[in-house]
Formats: structure tokens, C-alpha cells, sequence
């Protein structure tokens, strides 16, 4: 598969993305952060405006948050992206690994801005576990998001590589 090509399947699942989070759909569950891992495993760093731009497109269909809590969410997002990025081999174990520790890194992070800026809870450590505990059923819906999206895509990308394209590839410049 040629660099033209992986760049269209980001692009496609890029787009799915998009689409999944303006549609219905459980809280969180989502393609958004496998689309991030992809995109950080196979496609070289000045391509990262591929999902960058389709969560900026969603954002914008959605509505605006806190600008806080967003930056947040943009920063875990970046963060699933340079974990994937810095792991270097897209397999199977390394996609589980990815997803549920950005899933992990994405609950903390958000629950933390929300509990400091958003409101609805008492500034104190007791404040702080009660917005974590509030976040629990966001955090599986998410956690499943990014492992099913993620299988998604790397049993696409494999399907695609052996059966269509018959070798191997990675379009990233390490």
C-alpha cells in the first residue's frame, strides 16, 4: 500500500469520525481517539492536521464547551496521537496497549478539567473523586470506543495490506 493510499484510509476513518459523532450514539463511543492512534502510527507527523481537523469539524457541528475542558479534550487527543506515534509498530498488542492507556489518560485529564472548571462540585479532594465517579460510565463507553474503533481500523488496514496491496508498509519517516 502506497503513501497516497494510507493517507485516504486516515482520511476515510477521519471522516467516519465526523460522522459517528454528529449521529446518535452511546456517551463517548466513539471513532475519534482510534482515529488518533491510526493516524499516529502510520502516517508521518505533518499529517496530524487529518484528525485534528475532523475533530475541530465535529466540535463545530456540535457546539462549543468550556474552553478549558476543550483544550483538555484536544490535549488528550494529541496525547493518544503521540503515544501511538512514539510506539512505532502498528500490531495488534500495541493498539490494545495504546487504547486503553489514552482511554485512561483521556478520563483522568477531562475529569479533572471538568471538576476545576466547569463546576458542579466542591473544590476539595472530595469534589475531585466525586467528578471521577461521575465519569465512570462516560469512561467505559469511551475505554470500548477506542478498543472496538480501534480493532476497526487495524483489521481494515490489515485486510487491506495482505489481501488488496499483498506487503507490507508504513508510510511514516522515522
Amino acid at each position: 500500500m502506497s503513501k497516497k493510499y494510507a493517507i485516504i484510509l486516515s482520511i476515510c476513518f477521519a471522516v467516519s469520525a465526523v460522522f459517528a459523532r454528529i449521529s446518535p450514539h452511546p456517551w463517548n463511543f466513539t471513532p475519534m481517539g482510534a482515529v488518533f492512534i491510526f493516524s499516529g502510527f502510520l502516517l508521518p507527523r505533518k499529517l496530524f492536521w487529518i484528525p485534528l481537523l475532523s475533530l475541530a469539524v465535529s466540535d463545530l457541528l456540535i457546539g462549543s464547551y468550556n474552553w478549558q475542558v476543550m483544550m483538555s479534550v484536544y490535549s488528550c487527543y494529541f496525547a493518544s496521537y503521540a503515544i501511538a506515534y512514539f510506539m512505532k509498530e502498528y500490531n495488534l498488542s500495541n493498539v490494545i496497549y495504546s487504547s486503553v492507556f489514552s482511554s485512561l489518560v483521556f478520563f483522568f485529564i477531562t475529569n479533572f478539567a471538568h471538576w476545576m472548571w466547569f463546576g458542579g462540585y466542591s473544590r476539595d479532594f472530595y469534589g475531585l473523586m466525586s467528578a471521577y465517579v461521575a465519569g465512570i460510565p462516560f469512561f467505559r463507553n469511551s475505554m470500548a470506543g477506542y478498543l472496538f474503533f480501534g480493532f476497526v481500523f487495524y483489521f481494515s488496514y490489515d485486510l487491506l495490506r495482505r489481501f488488496v496491496f499483498q506487503k507490507n508498509f508504513s508510510v511514516r519517516k522515522i
